[in-house]
């Protein structure tokens, strides 16, 4: 039976799979070698990166997109410092290729929440959807102390629950 999970792990080896694959030809003696799938240097960055971070996304569905398109993006970096000194050409435009196909998976995984704030929240301003989000995770993150011993002596001196919540919630006349 397939569950998330496995396709998870499908996704981990499919990444680390790709990874390896990207840096080798990054890195070693195929360089051209795109041109032989009708591509130019720049569209191959795009795509080795954008689907990097689309299989990063889908293998570590706990982690932030941000934390993962910016990992995605340091890698980047790293692999034209590499270039450097494995006497391959390291350029800039490379880079911004590998961010642009990085900026085109992250903004696309954010449709679906863009369509359900659309369906649940229509009328309601960004700010306003992006303080209530705030609030709900400062309630969810609220540590909840456990329940204090009581004992019997204090329990009589502080009244009965009815009395309490009498006082605290008043019957309208």
């Amino acid at each position: 039976m397939l569950t998330p999970n496995h396709v998870v792990i499908a996704a981990k080896a499919v990444l680390f799979a790709g990874a390896a694959t990207a840096v080798t030809l990054m890195l070693g003696p195929f360089q051209g070698l795109e041109e032989a799938f009708g591509l130019s240097d720049k569209a191959a960055h795009a795509l080795a990166f954008g689907g990097l971070t689309a299989v990063a996304f889908l293998a570590f569905p706990r982690m932030r997109r941000n934390d993962l398109a910016i990992a995605a993006i340091l890698l980047g970096a790293s692999a034209e410092i590499a270039q450097l000194f494995a006497h391959r050409s390291a350029s800039f435009t490379d880079l911004a290729a590998d961010v642009a196909g990085i900026a085109v998976v992250y903004l696309a995984s954010h449709i679906e929440a863009v369509r359900r704030d659309a369906r649940e929240r229509g009328a309601m301003r960004f700010s306003d959807i992006s303080a209530q989000r705030q609030r709900r995770r400062r309630r969810k993150s609220s540590v909840v102390m456990p329940a204090a011993s009581v004992s019997p002596e204090s329990e009589a001196a502080r009244g009965s629950f009815a009395s309490r919540a009498a006082s605290r919630f008043p019957r309208e006349a």
